[in-house]
């Protein structure tokens, strides 16, 4: 009987968090590396998703209409640094797989372990062209997005509170970089 209701006393509490609205990536980024580096997982902070999946969900609404919204379709944050990482993994991965693969055509074909080295690197070269390639294609997609962000009437950061002193922290993180219309937003789980 007991664990029933301790159950329905999980289902009805209520879950906050903080919402800012900024106006440069720099200050978003500025909030958001203090709040990471003050006591916030990486998963309790999230950002409004890509412009085309957003119209999809809540149609063409400003981002003052939307801050509040359970609706709002939501990104989780990538640090920058994991996506430079990702990206380098990527060019590694594939200059390796190119220039292996280079090297054991040219070896079987011609058998010649010099040709098999040159072979190998031009293909690993030109096989991690394809991973900057990639690269730009991220970068882009990053441009577009606040840029269209930006068009919607600025950069929609949350940050999800345990605590009061949480809450106060994430008002203060947020105001203190640049956000505006700060302020907690109460969730039901």
């Amino acid at each position: 009987m007991e664990s029933n209701e301790t159950t329905a006393l999980e289902q009805s509490r209520e879950f906050t968090e903080v919402v800012g609205l900024f106006d440069s990536l720099d200050k978003l980024q500025s909030a958001i590396d203090y709040l990471m580096t003050h006591g916030f997982d990486r998963s309790e902070i999230s950002l409004l998703t890509e412009d085309a999946k957003t119209r999809e969900k809540i149609g063409s609404k400003r981002s003052v209409e939307i801050e509040d919204s359970d609706e709002a379709p939501r990104i989780s944050y990538i640090e920058a640094e994991s996506l430079n990482e990702g990206k380098a993994a990527l060019i590694g991965l594939l200059f390796y797989v190119g220039a292996i693969a280079g090297a054991i055509a040219v070896w079987t074909i011609y058998g010649s372990f010099a040709e098999a080295i040159v072979a190998g690197i031009g293909a690993g070269m030109a096989a991690s062209l394809v991973g900057v390639g990639v690269g730009a294609f991220i970068r882009r997609r990053q441009r577009n997005w606040v840029q269209a962000q930006l068009a919607r009437g600025g950069l929609l950061l949350w940050a999800r509170t345990r605590t009061e002193e949480h809450e106060r922290a994430a008002m203060s993180a947020m105001q203190n970089n640049g956000g505006h219309d700060v302020h907690v937003h109460r969730l039901a789980a």
